[in-house]
C-alpha cells in the first residue's frame, strides 16, 4: 500500500524533528534507518498460546532485552502453526519495531506445503536460544528397548508413532528417522508432547517423539530409546543418542530464535542482535531457563541461516509425505 504524501504533511514532518524522504510515494528505506532506535515499545508477536515453550522462552528473556533499551509488548498471533504471526509480521511496517519469536522449519514447511503472502527470504533470523532436537520414546513396560528392538518391531507389524504436531521439526526428524532406517511405520499426529504422550502411555500407540526437557519430565511412565541429538541431551543425560546405537539418521534440529522482516534497515538488526547477545551473557538469564528444563545454545544470525538453508531443503524432498 502506498501513501500519498503532500508538501504540507513533509514539512509538518520536519518541524517536528522527524526525517522524511519521498520514494514512490511512501518513505524510502534508507530513511527507516535514520532516528533513534528504538523509538517506541517493540510489538513481540509470539504464535502460541501462554505456556508453551516459545510463550515460556520469550517472557524469559523480555526484561533482560529491556535493560538493554528494548521494551516490548507480546502480542499473541495464535493460530495456523505460525501463519497468523507470520503473515502479521510480513504485513507491518518495516521499521525493526515489530519482532517474533520463530521455531524452525515453519517458514519452510508454510512456503511447501500452504499459500502464504511470504517466502522464506521475507524474514531474516536475529538471534537464536536454542536448537534441541527430539528423543523416542516407548511405554515404560514396553519390549521394545532400544532402537534396534524398535526397527525390528517395524519389520514385523504395523508400528504407530505419534509426532507432536503437522509440519514441525519432530515431524520432519519421523520422516529422516523412517527414510534413513529403511523400515515402514505409520505417523499419527497429536497437538503437543503431552497428548503425544498420553497416546503413548494409554497403550493407543507403540511409541512417540518428544523434546528432551518434556521427555524428561515423563520418565514415570516413558521409557526413552534414543535421542536425536549429536551428543546426550543436558536433560536426558542417562540416554543415549540414536548415533551411539550405531544408526546414521539425519538429525533435524528444532531451533527458536527471533525473527524480523527482512527489509528492516541492516543497523537496526544488528543493534537488536546487539541487544540478544549481551542479555544472553547474564548468568541469571540462563539459571531462569535451566530451571526451566531448557539449556541455551545461542546462535548468531549466520548460524541461523545456515541451518535453515539445511532444513527447507530436507523440506523440499519430504514435501508429498508433509501433505499425507
Amino acid at each position: 500500500m502506498t501513501h500519498a504524501i503532500t508538501r504540507r504533511g513533509v514539512a509538518a514532518l520536519v518541524t517536528r524533528g522527524g526525517l522524511a524522504a519521498l520514494a514512490t510515494g511512501a518513505l524510502a528505506a534508507p530513511a527507516l534507518a535514520q532516528g533513534r532506535f528504538p523509538s517506541r515499545d517493540l510489538t513481540w508477536l509470539v504464535y502460541q498460546s501462554p505456556g508453551g515453550s516459545i510463550d515460556v522462552t520469550t517472557r524469559t528473556i523480555q526484561p533482560f532485552l529491556e535493560a538493554r533499551g528494548f521494551k516490548s509488548q507480546l502480542e499473541y498471533a495464535t493460530g495456523a502453526g505460525g501463519r497468523v504471526a507470520r503473515s502479521k509480521l510480513a504485513s507491518n511496517r518495516a521499521d525493526g519495531h515489530t519482532i517474533m519469536t520463530e521455531v524452525a522449519p515453519g517458514v519452510s514447511v508454510d512456503t511447501a506445503m500452504f499459500e502464504v503472502p511470504y517466502t522464506a527470504t521475507s524474514f531474516a533470523p536475529i538471534y537464536g536460544w536454542q536448537s534441541s532436537g527430539g528423543q523416542l520414546n516407548v511405554k515404560k513396560d514396553s519390549p521394545i528397548r532400544s532402537m534396534a528392538d524398535f526397527a525390528a518391531e517395524c519389520r514385523k507389524r504395523r508400528v504407530v508413532v505419534a509426532s507432536i504436531g503437522r509440519g514441525g521439526a519432530h515431524h520432519l526428524q519421523l520422516l529422516a528417522l523412517r527414510r534413513d532406517l529403511g523400515v515402514p511405520f505409520d505417523i499419527a499426529h497429536f497437538s503437543g508432547s503431552s497428548a503425544a504422550y498420553a497416546q503413548v502411555i494409554g497403550g493407543h500407540v507403540d511409541a512417540s517423539i518428544g523434546g528432551p526437557a518434556s521427555g524428561s519430565r515423563a520418565l514415570d511412565n516413558l521409557h526413552i530409546i534414543g535421542v536425536f541429538e549429536p551428543t546426550r541431551a543436558k536433560a536426558l543425560p542417562d540416554h543415549p543418542t540414536v548415533t551411539e546405537q550405531g544408526l546414521t539418521i539425519q538429525l533435524v534440529p528444532q531451533l527458536f530464535f527471533a525473527s524480523i522482516r527482512a527489509s528492516v534497515a541492516a543497523d537496526r538488526r544488528a543493534a537488536l542482535t546487539t541487544a540478544f547477545r549481551e542479555a544472553f551473557k547474564e548468568a541469571e538469564l540462563i539459571a531462569r531457563m535451566n530451571r526451566q528444563g531448557e539449556f541455551p545454545v545461542l546462535m548468531e544470525p549466520e548460524r541461523i541461516t545456515e541451518i535453515l538453508a539445511a532444513e527447507t531443503t530436507l523440506v523440499a524432498s519430504f514435501k508429498d509425505e508433509l501433505k499425507a
